[in-house]
């Protein structure tokens, strides 16, 4: 079955990617109790010149449903961006971007397994999975958030000409580069809330993609001083509280309410990746 979201020509992915026949999508399942129901796919976004044959009815794109949960205070209180109201054509441009990288690094996979001296360990520069499905009893996919690793642009330096400098810093390392720090994106529609989907999400990534196909080794993540949730999840995962900042958040400025608001800064660092 063919997709306007997703092409492969080969059908087949390395561990831990696996293949979706109904979706043509490699997938990342979660851990038990969890996977391979819940699991992490590329973004989707339809293709309108695409012929009418190759929509599957059981696969609908993430327009509709990132305009409902960006729209929603339970999510964007949380977020420092995305920009409020949250449109259909903001979601769209947002798709095209999210799925261009997708593919790219599904490529980036594939010129892996095809190097001339079978180097598999070379390290991959991103994961080309990052939104999160539920596969229903019917067959259809449940939209349920979003969750990424990316290199960090450490949002908790207020001065910003050092945080322009340590961001440059960051994303010079070549790719595989042990001083490269990563950082968390994540957001969970509110009806999955409380079932410990996003801690599963942060350690899929971590443990099946990020430390055995990045070689990542360090991680930081800045959460609200509000954002209790998120915090739980990065001290589930390993994470040590190593900074609080008071007033960090503007949230007026992010047309976000009133006042300001602290951030939370968590670290965890990989020291013995093999275990």
């Amino acid at each position: 079955m063919s997709s306007p979201f997703v092409s492969s020509n080969t059908h087949t992915f390395s561990p831990p990617l696996q293949y979706d026949q109904e979706t043509n999508e490699p997938y990342l399942p979660f851990p038990a109790p969890f996977g391979p129901r819940i699991r992490l796919t590329p973004p989707r976004l339809s293709d309108p010149d695409a012929p009418p044959a190759s929509q599957s009815r059981k696969v609908e794109d993430d327009v509709a449903a990132l305009v409902k949960n960006h729209n929603l205070p339970e999510i964007y209180m949380f977020l420092t961006g995305p920009p409020r109201p949250y449109t259909e054509e903001y979601a769209k441009e947002w798709l095209k971007k999210r799925k261009a990288e997708s593919l790219a690094l599904t490529g980036e996979m594939n010129d892996r397994e095809a190097s001339s001296d079978n180097n598999t360990n070379l390290a991959l520069s991103g994961c080309p999975v990052r939104v999160i499905r539920e596969r229903l009893e019917d067959g259809t996919d449940l939209f349920l958030g979003d969750c990424f690793l990316a290199r960090s642009h450490f949002p908790e330096i207020a001065d910003l000409k050092e945080r322009e400098r340590r961001t440059e810093e960051n994303y010079a390392y070549e790719k595989g580069d042990p001083r490269i720090i990563y950082s968390f994106g994540m957001f969970l529609s509110p009806s999955a809330h409380g079932r410990g989907i996003m801690s599963a999400a942060v350690q899929t990534l971590i443990e099946q993609w990020a430390v055995p196909l990045m070689a990542a080794r360090q991680f930081e993540v800045a959460a609200m001083s509000h954002n209790v949730g998120s915090q739980k999840v990065f001290l589930k995962n390993g994470f040590t509280l190593i900074k609080e900042l008071e007033d960090a958040v503007d949230l007026e400025k992010l047309g976000k309410g009133e006042g300001k608001v602290g951030l939370k800064l968590y670290r965890r660092e990989i020291t013995s990746p093999e275990k």
